[in-house]
């Protein structure tokens, strides 16, 4: 098991499959990464998840980029969940899941997370730079039909479709799915479009009048607001908010293969190219990469941490039930 010096046990392993996309949101943070690498073959990646799940590392969650322009993208989910993964997810677009949201769920993927931030033709154009709504929205119900579930919706809030937070989760309640809520924050191109960005204290209030249950997600310690519709909305702060980082349980796997400790952090990481492509036994590599992580967990630091001050984005005026964990 591997628990970090502030007292936080590392669970979950964030991979990029690749840098490459088919959208251009305007907010596209890449994980936190800018190299031009298009990602480690699925045997090195399923390598690497089997080093993790002997150190406790339990879940895995394949992102990018867009991880379904991978032509081997199935083979990627197999290699991660013959690992011994239990769990794994993946955050996508959308735009290929009515075609292969079947063969996902056949090669290992639990579920999935699909960005939609409007429910507006025009305006999904703007934020994507792709005429993709109707194609996205049919991926979900297909993907929700293979049972690739909970599906979860990830709902960029910016200037631009704050307005349409409720429509998003009226969809998420036909279809039966989950809403994740998350604030804009400067990492990657999202550092030029900051100014677009929009706090959910006001969303939260209306949520919190109307929910049948509130409670907080082990997770980043992110609220989660249960609807009288069945509908789950968490809410992600990631930004300036140390409460968030405390209850971080995840390492990053980035696609140049390197163990990235933060999103935020480019000083926090342990390169392991080299033992993964180094003329070494498959047994040799595993307690090379057991290794990495174990001094990746040991430099391992929140980004934002508590100060003297106290923090007006900590709930104090709330019983604190933490407890949930999907």
């Amino acid at each position: 098991m591997l628990i970090d010096r502030f007292g936080r046990e590392v669970t979950d392993l964030r991979i990029t499959a690749t840098h490459v996309c088919n959208f251009r949101c305007f907010f596209c943070h890449m994980e936190g990464e800018e190299s031009e690498e298009k990602g480690l073959s699925p045997q090195e990646i399923g390598l690497v998840c089997k080093a993790a799940v002997g150190l406790g590392i339990s879940t895995a969650k394949i992102t990018g980029g867009e991880p379904t322009v991978r032509r081997d993208i199935t083979e990627v989910v197999r290699s991660v969940k013959d690992s011994g993964i239990g769990e794994v997810s993946m955050t996508t677009n959308g735009f290929s899941l009515e075609a292969i949201a079947v063969k996902l769920k056949e090669a290992g993927l639990n579920r999935v997370n699909v960005s939609l931030h409007t429910m507006n033709r025009e305006r999904f154009k703007k934020i994507t730079g792709v005429d993709g709504l109707d194609r996205v929205l049919r991926g979900v119900k297909v993907a929700i039909e293979a049972g690739l579930t909970p599906l979860k919706l990830n709902f960029v809030a910016t200037k631009l479709n704050l307005d349409e937070v409720f429509r998003v989760i009226d969809f998420a309640s036909e279809v039966g799915a989950d809403v994740h809520l998350i604030e804009l924050h400067p990492v990657g191109m999202g550092k030029e479009s900051f100014n677009m960005h929009e706090r959910l204290e006001g969303i939260e209030s209306i949520l919190s009048k109307i929910a049948k249950k509130v409670e907080y997600r082990e997770k980043h310690i992110r609220p989660r607001y249960v609807l009288p519709s069945g509908v789950t909305v968490e809410v992600v702060k990631p930004f300036a908010n140390p409460l968030f980082c405390a209850g971080c349980n995840r390492i990053r796997l980035t696609a140049d293969g390197k163990l990235k400790t933060c999103l935020y952090r480019e000083d926090k990481v342990i390169d392991i190219m080299g033992i993964l492509r180094g003329d070494y036994q498959e047994h040799i590599k595993l307690e090379l990469l057991r290794t990495a992580f174990l001094v990746a967990n040991k430099i391992r630091e929140p980004n934002f941490k508590f100060t003297l001050k106290t923090d007006h984005r900590i709930p104090l005026n709330r019983g604190l039930r933490i407890g949930a964990k999907s």
